[in-house]
């Protein structure tokens, strides 16, 4: 049985947070150009829409399983 809490777009936000790292560094590096910087915003919204899509899943799956028992 999977857990509720459990949310299936953890690792890739993970993956797309470990690149804006990486970036981050390259950027500290002195190698910042546009798209260094396109790339990160890129990213970053890739890690604010896994979010809402998990957030979004979790209400989903909470609602179907029913209220919690007493």
């Amino acid at each position: 049985m999977q857990r509720v809490s459990e949310t299936k777009w953890f690792p890739l936000r993970v993956a797309f947070a470990l690149w804006v790292l990486v970036l981050l560094a390259v950027e500290v590096s002195g190698h910042r150009n546009w798209l260094v910087i396109l790339v990160q915003v890129l990213l970053i919204l890739g890690i604010i829409v896994t979010s809402a899509l998990d957030l979004w899943d979790l209400r989903r799956r909470r609602a179907a399983a029913g209220p919690p028992p007493h």
